[in-house]
């Protein structure tokens, strides 16, 4: 009986060891999606988070690189398109008091180089709070309803996962502008690099 409650003990314990946590955002924390395979490898970084992918595009390999100056807002995608930065006039860190307020908005300046592309606003959102589950690991998150809309364009909506003690998005779905589903990411996998 006693070995049957250390083994317990010891097996717990791995499973949450090996659940990633904040910590692990300094050496990295990958999210892999089986089917049709997807994996990114967040960090920490002094200004923020970033982001690494491989994408296949026509059948040829191409590394993606993006920044976020907070897990909800892209500031730069390096791409084999080149270069964009969107430029948020308010401090992306204030979405950390979301529940508060519920609601988060700010002008945007989009970039490429020294060039102004376009203007608009960003909007966040909190629609409610649930659990998204990884494989093995369960984390608490924010369902985070966001719109970026640029001048002259149509909007861009998404549903977002975000996982507050973690600082990352774990699942997002693209939304028309009737709010129905255009597409998703949720991962199958998640490990400390």
């Amino acid at each position: 009986m006693r070995l049957a409650c250390i083994l317990s003990l010891v097996a717990t314990g791995a499973v949450a060891q090996d659940c990633p946590t904040a910590e692990d955002l300094d050496e990295g924390i990958r999210l892999t999606r089986f089917d049709p395979h997807f994996s990114i490898v967040m960090k920490r970084e002094d200004d923020g988070l970033s982001e690494a992918r491989v994408l296949t595009r026509n059948g040829t390999p191409e590394q993606v690189s993006t920044r976020y100056g907070h897990a909800l807002t892209v500031t730069r995608r390096d791409g084999g398109g080149g270069t964009l930065e969107l430029d948020y006039a308010k401090d992306t860190r204030e979405l950390d008091q979301l529940p508060g307020p519920r609601n988060w908005t700010s002008a945007v300046t989009l970039r490429s180089g020294n060039e102004v592309l376009n203007t608009g606003t960003y909007s966040a959102q909190l629609s409610g709070l649930g659990e998204a589950e990884i494989g093995e690991c369960s984390y608490t998150v924010w369902r985070v309803n966001e719109v970026l809309q640029l001048d002259g364009m149509a909007p861009m909506a998404f549903e977002k996962s975000y996982a507050p003690d973690l600082g990352l998005v774990l699942g997002s779905i693209q939304l028309d502008p009737q709010g129905a589903p255009l597409g998703s990411v949720f991962f199958d996998e998640i490990t400390a690099e």
